[in-house]
């Protein structure tokens, strides 16, 4: 089951985007019998798009035609709904641009006498608080779909976890560090081409020695100082913060061997590049660790403090088929529907019994999935696919840092890439 599935990993969020399920198959059905949907590319099981309008049935004694499309960013899909009005019924914005599209009005409320977001037991509890703190303070309009952690992934065919520059991985610094250049002469990092990533990033790592202060030298998490602290490199931008930022990223090109997005991780695992470690989201390793070839790398979340990620379902101010749209998020939430598209995605999904099912499911290993992998590979990806709330307890959500100070840290990336 898991296993089979699990080898079609997701994480190719930059698909070109197109429709699935073409226009003229709906266009001349009433708009009460279409469901519309904007997702990422490669982001759910499309078969369940199908069995979905044969179980509305069953629920509803109506009928309903899914259409499917896809896009390749947030910003062209909230372009579509902010400026053009498109007409969806639900979309799947990450944290920060569902944070800013509750905030300006062009979301809807989610119907708790169809699907209640704050079902007990339903969605992790750690996940919906934090969602609380940073998208939807009332768990209102956003439902959790898929989510992960940003860490630092490396080649363990060069760095041993457990010599020394293995636990220089636990710590930001290792992206930082020149260690690498000085004991094999060549640049080693790769570094994630995002201005919000790297601007977080920095910032805990500029903080690290305050930080290792409030932890009791990143011991004990527990301190709602330290919360406070790791929250604010998420959730807010000032001058000085982006001067620290700036100067420390400046410093990071010295080490630094390229900027990268998507194609990184594929580079390592083919050996086409110098690098051996870089910041990658957890669905970034998800995917290679599984990949013929990937089978010699480690992801940790480094002891200072990171971001949790977490793409959700949205229901657009626009949209005209609202009822589909609870029905939908009932239906893609269920436990079977839930499992059928997590064995398709092969990352963590919020729905809590499916993932405790599947790690009890990797914890066992009858099929042996691990025998071929490293020692201690097994205990590192379940730690990956199911953080556990240790490290939850030094993760925060990225918030939408607003129009000028997006602006602001655009221009400061573009400082940092010329200087």
């Amino acid at each position: 089951m898991i296993i089979s599935k699990i080898k079609k990993a997701f994480c190719t969020l930059l698909a070109a985007a197109v429709a699935t399920v073409p226009l003229s198959i709906t266009a001349c059905a009433p708009r009460d019998e279409v469901l519309k949907i904007y997702n990422w590319g490669d982001y759910i099981n499309e078969e369940l798009l199908d069995k979905f309008e044969k179980w509305y049935l069953k629920e509803t004694g109506e009928n309903i035609t899914v259409r499917y499309d896809t896009f390749d960013t947030n910003e062209t899909m909230l372009t579509r709904i902010e400026t053009q009005r498109a007409d969806y019924d639900l979309v799947c914005p990450s944290d920060y641009i569902a944070e800013r599209m509750i905030k300006e009005g062009l979301a809807q409320k989610v119907d708790p006498d169809i699907f209640d977001i704050t079902e007990k037991g339903l969605f992790y509890d750690t996940l919906l608080e934090m969602i609380r703190d940073s998208i939807d303070e009332k768990n209102e309009y956003f439902t959790p779909y898929v989510w992960g952690t940003v860490g630092i992934m490396y080649d363990v065919d060069y760095i041993d976890p457990e010599g020394e520059f293995g636990k220089l991985c636990e710590s930001w610094e290792a992206m930082w560090s020149d260690k690498w250049e000085k004991e094999t002469g060549k640049k080693r990092v790769l570094m994630k081409d995002s201005v919000r990533d790297a601007y977080s990033v920095a910032c805990i790592y500029a903080n690290r020695d305050k930080l290792s202060e409030m932890t009791n030298g990143f011991t004990d998490y527990s301190s709602q100082e330290y919360r406070d602290e790791l929250i604010s490199y998420f959730s807010t931008v000032s001058d000085d913060s982006i001067a620290l930022a700036q100067k420390a990223l400046i410093d990071q090109k010295k080490v630094t061997y390229k900027y990268e997005v998507d194609d990184g991780k594929m580079d390592m695992v083919a050996g086409t590049t110098q690098a051996w470690l870089g910041v990658f989201w957890s669905c970034d390793p998800e995917l290679i660790m599984i990949e013929d070839g990937g089978d010699h790398f480690y992801y940790t979340v480094p002891k200072e403090g990171s971001n949790v990620w977490v793409d959700g379902w949205l229901i657009p101010k626009y949209a005209k088929n609202t009822k589909a749209a609870n029905y939908f998020l009932k239906f893609i939430n269920t436990y079977d529907y839930a499992y059928a598209n997590f064995d398709e995605l092969g990352s963590s999904i919020a729905v809590v019994d499916v993932m405790n099912d599947a790690k009890a499911y990797f914890e066992e290993d009858k099929d042996g999935f691990f025998d071929d992998y490293y020692d201690g590979f097994k205990e590192m990806y379940i730690e990956m696919m199911f953080p556990s709330d240790e490290v939850l307890s030094r993760c925060a959500i990225m918030r939408d840092f607003g129009l000028k100070r997006n602006t602001d840290l655009d221009s400061m990336w573009i400082d940092v890439k010329t200087a």
